[in-house]
């Protein structure tokens, strides 16, 4: 009841409830999202590995050093790459082939990447290296049907351009032992990880998860470098220790023979010195220099044997150490040394 003389107050008047904004933007985002996953599950799947790994600082090294670009490192590290050695890695990444060191794998089932952890400082880059071969799985693993097609005609046409290097041919034949159906596969990591100069097309490709490919390149020359100075050397004492011994023998061969002649001849002077047929002092004297030269020349000619013998020995005590530096790089890079097989 209202007072009277007084004005009733107005009464407000509802107006529409107003929808948040907010509220209608996580509905499109719900939206995006699953048309999104329904487009390309594995992007998504990727996204979700890459926001739950936290790369530790040599796994984030690896990429830097590699120069990768956002989406090389986006596949990388969506792959949830770790490092481990020994047994842990083994069972994990084991080749089962004898004298072959494996430092990483792809595994498919799971699209992880998993590296073997080279200490030695003489081989600085090839971890990175391998990263980086790995991580050209993972692009590989995501490519379709059709591009993978034309990546095997550029990446074979690579191969038939490099028909002598015949490390690429001794790799290619041992993967395609071991991994028969892979080939593209493996040559889309090989060529991108370890050869410049490539086809336009192919460095286009390349340079989606590469800022600057020339630097994963250079890392793969210089820690391959050492291997081969190593090999260089041995190869050149093995021919030093080849020439030495043919010339050892064959001289050795002609000392015994000389003393066998040697002796024979003073045999036979002896029987005409003892018959008279050696008439005269002169003539002795002239004879018995003679044996006296052939015998100097044939200890001279033992002493050059000795001589070279001595440095056999040393370029065997060489070849040894360098041996033993290659059963460390082996050991370094996962290889061990071949088991003596019991005799008979």
């Amino acid at each position: 009841m209202s007072t009277p003389g007084t004005d009733a107050p107005p009464v407000p008047r509802r107006g529409r409830i107003a929808v948040p904004a907010v509220a209608t933007g996580l509905i499109l985002i719900m939206l995006t999202a699953a048309g999104l996953l329904a487009a390309n599950p594995q992007r998504v799947a990727d996204q979700l590995a890459v926001w739950q790994y936290e790369p530790n600082a040599e796994i984030a090294r690896y990429a830097d050093r590699t120069a990768m670009t956002d989406e090389g490192r986006f596949l990388f590290y969506a792959s949830r790459p770790s490092i481990a050695s020994g047994e842990e890695f083994d069972e994990l990444c084991s080749s089962g082939s004898e004298d072959v060191g494996v430092l990483g794998c792809y595994l498919h089932a799971d699209r992880t990447i998993h590296l073997f952890d080279v200490t030695d400082d003489r081989l600085d880059g090839m971890e990175e290296v391998v990263a980086a071969h790995e991580m050209l799985h993972a692009a590989w693993d995501r490519l379709g049907a059709d591009e993978r097609k034309r990546l095997g005609e550029l990446l074979e046409a690579e191969v038939a351009r490099r028909a002598d290097d015949e490390h690429l041919a001794e790799t290619l034949a041992f993967y395609d032992a071991r991994e028969p159906g892979q080939r593209a596969n493996e040559l889309h990591s090989i060529i991108g990880t370890e050869y410049g100069d490539l086809d336009p097309e192919l460095e286009a490709h390349y340079a989606r998860y590469f800022a600057d490919r020339s630097k994963v390149v250079e890392l793969h020359e210089a820690s391959n470098a050492v291997f081969l100075q190593q090999q260089a050397a041995i190869d050149a004492l093995i021919v030093q220790l080849d020439e030495l011994t043919a010339s050892i023998d064959a001289d050795y061969a002609a000392y015994n023979g000389g003393y066998d002649q040697l002796n024979a001849d003073i045999l036979e002077f002896n029987d005409r010195v003892q018959s008279g047929q050696v008439r005269s002092q002169s003539q002795y004297d002239r004879e018995v220099a003679g044996f006296e030269e052939r015998q100097a020349e044939l200890d001279a000619l033992f002493a050059s044997i000795q001589a070279r013998a001595d440095e056999h020995a040393g370029l065997v005590a060489q070849l040894e150490e360098l041996n033993a530096e290659v059963d460390e790089l082996n050991a370094s890079i996962n290889i061990q040394p071949r088991e003596e097989q019991p005799a008979g």
